[in-house]
């Protein structure tokens, strides 16, 4: 899939992955509340959140992943786009996964 403009090889049906992405976006949830209760600046909380975003990046797809798709850019926009592309694919994957193995579904091999 691509991201930013960076092709990235991403298999949301291995389990592993899956793993990351659930304990990964807890992690960004948990500590998007957490950041609700700081005062901060505009440009300071932006900085947070796409640290936030990013660190969820590099665990779920590798080190160093983020500064390939943002470099030292702290864009929120292309964070939270990059962190919703990832979601929707995973949601298209599983989708596409559930149809395939529903063809062999018991009823559906008895017709």
């Amino acid at each position: 899939m691509k991201i930013n403009g960076v092709e990235l090889e991403i298999d949301f049906t291995d389990a592993d992955l899956l793993e990351k992405i659930e304990k990964g976006s807890k992690e960004v949830f948990d500590k998007a509340e957490e950041l609700k209760t700081k005062e901060l600046t505009p440009a300071e909380g932006i900085r947070q959140e796409c640290k936030v975003i990013k660190d969820f990046l590099d665990y779920v797809l590798g080190e160093g992943t983020s500064k390939k798709l943002f470099g030292d850019k702290d864009s929120l926009n292309q964070c939270l786009n990059a962190y919703e592309d990832i979601i929707n694919a995973r949601e298209t994957q599983y989708n596409e996964f559930q149809a395939k193995v529903s063809k062999y579904s018991p009823d559906r091999i008895k017709r």
